[in-house]
């Protein structure tokens, strides 16, 4: 398949909204990039502090946990935009050869059931979200490290909410292509 902003489908307004979206993505990507570099770094910190000097970073395999699923999240909306999330196509594949528009009509509802569970991850997440902001929920030991664990939330919700946008918009361009026989393939 293709990156979103490949699955043009002629509609202005909707080119350019798949277009915005994939930009927000590359950047939320970005940004988990700089935190999988920035948990290198504290990670070598901790290291050198403790068997160098005898003095290891509080709170390292905290942060580094809170991190990994903020880093997962921050990126797989664009892993998606791009075509790229791990799914088995040997069907989409075999008919995208012979029935475009029967490959592409199944990708779309392959799409729309990824947006429905996306949907339904938001609804049971934001709860959390909402108590651990509401309760100033931490994370760690007392009197050694603690970090608030609602920033990961936000992540975690935003970047869910950016991966519903993507399979969203990804099912109506393959929707719009299989409905339309003119549209580009």
């Amino acid at each position: 398949m293709s990156r979103l902003v490949d699955l043009r489908t002629g509609v202005r307004a909707f080119d350019l909204a798949a277009s915005v979206l994939d930009k927000l993505t590359m950047l939320a990507s970005a940004l988990g990039t700089l935190c999988i570099l920035g948990i290198m770094a504290l990670i070598s910190a901790d290291i050198v502090g403790r068997f160098g000097f005898g003095r290891p970073i509080a709170g390292v395999p905290e942060i580094v946990a809170m991190s990994i699923l903020a880093i997962v999240f921050l990126q797989i909306a664009n892993t998606l935009s791009h075509d790229k999330l791990t799914r088995s196509d040997a069907l989409l594949s075999l008919l995208r050869r012979y029935r475009p528009r029967l490959a592409d009509a199944l990708d779309a509802a392959l799409h729309s059931a990824g947006a429905f569970l996306i949907g339904v991850l938001i609804s049971a997440f934001l709860p959390l979200f909402q108590r651990s902001y509401g309760r100033r929920e931490m994370v760690g030991a007392v009197g050694q490290f603690l970090a608030p664990i609602w920033p990961v939330h936000l992540i975690v919700l935003l970047g869910a909410g950016l991966l519903f946008a993507v399979f969203v918009m990804r099912a109506l361009a393959l929707a719009y292509r299989a409905a339309n026989p003119w549209s580009a393939q």
